[in-house]
């Protein structure tokens, strides 16, 4: 395996960075594993007909082909044609062919063009990288009739229309993914990120080489790379049960990849949830790693980013009143003095009294429990904080023997750090020492970073590592079959456009 990596990997993502998709060869079709099921709660984008007015002025474009004037027979032809597409790409199609200078992109006096071959080429190429191309396919039925006709300008007319379609869709599908992740459950928090489809036309229009346009709408980033060549690499394996849910796992990972920023930062923290790690980047490069723990089953951690801004020292720990009524107030039933006992601070519409003068029937939004700082606080001695509306961050731990579980699904959704001060000291860019002493201090203090760090708080069930393997894990939450079940009603519902 890493001997194929070492062959590979280099030449690959050059071959990415100079002319994606080209450089690879087609893969078999796209196979899902046998175990899912194409059904799916995941709503899908109404589609929607084309229509297409052409508003053709000026006698220049008749002379375009000759006398024949076949550029403007074929633009005229468009209004008739049958095309089904999104709402959006539906809007930019209608735009850019109704304005009073449109011209075609992929026909001319002799048929399809070069540009138009090339770009079949990359839509039958669109399982390289973890799409679909059966979502893409283009009728080509122009050479059925003769050259001249009428038939077979409606042909091209048709033709045309729908390779800028399925052209565009392959597009903005590789630059913010097929499904919307926020539609998928609450547990996914991205903003989708919108491709300008209408300049986009346009710059087809003009690109000499297709392969330019596809460059800037691609992850660009080594770990996409490194999934394309091990989706290739199990593609041409023999066939089995774990290579095929080895295939889904890549292509779920290359899908979420396009949810996340095309070019990652020279700095950021990475946390990967199903691997329970979490990771700071530097110049491109891995500095830290560290196990995690991240939350149970049924306090699961979210799939967002965010912005690292803070450290906090020595903090205290706001209970929040789920653990209050779900973990607490058992207790409190069997031993009332039980909060007094372990150190918590409470308080009843801001006064102070014991746990065991609360009246605990009463609603708990009048009731406010703290752990002060200390060994035993729940979050250890800092927390680093990235602020998002799910209240998630990462944390110390005085529980230190979580870390050595396998399986290491404990928190409240949080995350907590095996080495939070080594963290802290890279995001802070300062040293191990200098965070030991802020908590020697033991004074609560929050401490901005110097540079705000994007944190990626991910999910995913295969992930290369630094030398290129792709290591793969449990999807531990099922998330991995719900985003297989959306991408198959993605392409259901475009079966018939």
């Amino acid at each position: 395996m890493a001997q194929r990596l070492a062959r590979t990997v280099i030449p690959l993502i050059a071959a990415l960075a100079a002319t994606p998709y080209a450089a690879l060869a087609a893969p078999p079709a796209a196979r899902l594993a046998p175990q899912v099921k194409y059904t799916s709660d995941y709503r899908t984008p109404v589609m929607r007909q084309v229509h297409i007015v052409p508003t053709i002025s000026g006698p220049g474009l008749l002379t375009l082909f000759g006398a024949d004037g076949l550029q403007a027979q074929t633009l005229r032809e468009m209004g008739n044609a049958s095309i089904f597409a999104t709402d959006d790409i539906a809007r930019a199609i209608e735009g850019f062919y109704g304005q009073p200078k449109a011209k075609t992109i992929w026909v001319d006096a002799g048929g399809p063009t070069s540009k138009a071959i090339q770009a079949l080429s990359f839509l039958k190429q669109a399982d390289d990288w973890g799409l679909n191309a059966g979502d893409y396919t283009v009728k080509q039925t122009y050479d059925r009739y003769p050259k001249g006709s009428t038939e077979r300008t409606q042909a091209l007319a048709q033709f045309e229309a729908s390779l800028s379609t399925k052209f565009l869709m392959f597009l903005q599908d590789n630059y913010r993914g097929r499904i919307d992740p926020n539609a998928l459950s609450n547990y996914y928090d991205f903003k989708r990120k919108s491709l300008d489809l209408a300049a986009t036309l346009s710059e087809l229009g003009l690109a000499p080489n297709l392969s330019l346009v596809i460059k800037h709408v691609v992850p660009d980033n080594a770990k996409f790379a490194q999934l394309a060549i091990e989706l290739q690499f199990l593609r041409s394996s023999s066939a089995s049960s774990n290579t095929l849910a080895d295939i889904n796992k890549v292509v779920v990972a290359m899908e979420e990849l396009r949810w996340l920023p095309r070019e990652f930062p020279d700095r950021y923290v990475f946390i990967n949830q199903p691997a329970y790690m979490a990771y700071y980047q530097e110049n491109g490069q891995l500095a830290l790693s560290m196990k995690a723990v991240i939350g149970q089953q049924d306090h699961q951690t979210n799939f967002f980013d965010a912005t690292i801004k803070t450290v906090e020292f020595n903090p205290d720990w706001g209970v929040p009143q789920s653990i209050i009524k779900n973990e607490m107030l058992p207790k409190l039933r069997r031993d009332p003095n039980y909060l007094d006992r372990e150190g918590y601070k409470v308080s009843v519409k801001g006064k102070m009294m014991p746990s065991a003068k609360v009246d605990w029937s009463q609603p708990l939004d009048n009731i406010s429990v703290v752990q002060p700082p200390g060994p035993e606080n729940a979050l250890g001695r800092l927390k680093i904080l990235f602020p998002n509306p799910h209240a998630i961050y990462m944390h110390d731990t005085p529980a230190r023997g979580k870390f050595a579980s396998q399986d290491r699904m404990f928190s409240h959704g949080c995350i907590r750090l095996q080495n939070p001060q080594a963290m802290a000291a890279a995001v802070l860019k300062t040293s191990i020492d200098f965070v030991d002493g802020q908590i020697a201090d033991g004074a609560t203090k929050d401490m901005p970073v110097p540079e705000e760090v994007p944190v990626y708080v991910a999910y995913f069930t295969a992930w290369p590592t630094t030398d290129g393997t792709v290591h793969y894990y449990e999807d531990i939450y099922g998330r991995d079959a719900e985003t297989l079940n959306a991408i198959a009603a993605i392409t259901a519902s475009r079966s018939n456009t």
